[in-house]
């Protein structure tokens, strides 16, 4: 029985992905920094290994043994130095990887990480796909979705606050790619089972294409409000994002990541390499919306 170590708790992509390894008898670990997770990990059928990715000796140990490892980065919200902070993270776990001669990895990485910078917090997972890249006889996928569908749930505030959505991409006729979390895990899931990839290759994951005209359209039907999408400058999103509390640090990835979507830097390869579009639907994921709206 092959051993599986997936970082990233069970949040939304990586409960889907642990219950689908472990339907299919796979000896699951699962990485996770709060000791309040360890009886839901458990539950499902795997082993809960507490613990922050920062530590360096506790993820070397929590890889020991491991065949196959899920890796990703969980947000970082208090940070100088947003890229320095993820790479401390990423690090630990190239090391530890390289420690315990692990062989086969599958990156959550993201579109735009061709670019060394020009993305906000992607430059950051760009780093990390370097490192896994580097790595004598590893054989990685790098999974890379393109805008989360759920990120527009951080719009709830301003609908109810402004009756408006935005910020400083979109407004155009130009196509926005989303990604719905479930598409992801659905990647994930295929490859980590197949292990059907030698060496360092990349896999687009695209659920739905549309625009932001489409976004506030579709969510603002779902309830029932007419929703105009602003475009604001970088400026305005700034200002806007640390009176909402967010550290200047994460407000500055933030708005360059905008910018790149904007101007079309994070979309440009994937759109060249446009894969088989995912089964949710923008459509799909208002009704998601809806229920966080009205909670």
């Amino acid at each position: 029985m092959m051993k599986y170590v997936i970082t990233g708790s069970i949040g939304h992509i990586s409960k889907e992905i642990v219950v689908g390894l472990i339907k299919n008898g796979k000896q699951v670990s699962v990485i996770t920094s709060s000791h309040d997770r360890v009886k839901e990990i458990e539950s499902l059928g795997a082993k809960a290994l507490v613990g922050a990715l920062e530590d360096q000796s506790f993820v070397k140990k929590a890889y020991a043994g491991a065949e196959v490892v899920y890796t990703m980065s969980p947000p970082i919200w208090v940070t100088d130095n947003w890229r320095a902070s993820q790479n401390v993270q990423y690090k630990s776990m190239t090391e530890s990887i390289i420690a315990n001669k692990v062989k086969y990895v599958v990156n959550l990485s993201s579109i735009g990480a061709e670019h060394k910078d020009g993305c906000g917090p992607v430059n950051g997972i760009h780093d990390f796909e370097v490192m896994l890249n580097a790595i004598p006889e590893l054989n990685v996928k790098h999974l890379r979705p393109a805008y989360f569908l759920h990120n527009f749930l951080a719009q709830i505030g301003m609908i109810k606050g402004a009756g408006i959505m935005g910020g400083n991409f979109g407004g155009s006729d130009q196509k926005l790619l989303l990604t719905a979390y479930h598409d992801i895990a659905v990647a994930a899931v295929e490859e980590l089972l197949s292990l059907n990839f030698k060496g360092t290759s990349h896999r687009y994951i695209v659920s739905d294409i549309r625009t932001t005209a489409d976004v506030t359209k579709v969510l603002g039907a779902a309830v029932a409000k007419e929703l105009p999408w602003i475009v604001f400058t970088d400026k305005d999103q700034a200002a806007g994002m640390l009176q909402a509390g967010l550290a200047p640090e994460i407000v500055k990835g933030y708005v360059e990541m905008g910018k790149a979507l904007r101007e079309g830097l994070m979309q440009t390869d994937v759109l060249n390499h446009l894969p088989p579009l995912g089964s949710i639907k923008l459509e799909s994921f208002a009704k998601e919306f809806a229920a966080a709206f009205y909670a």
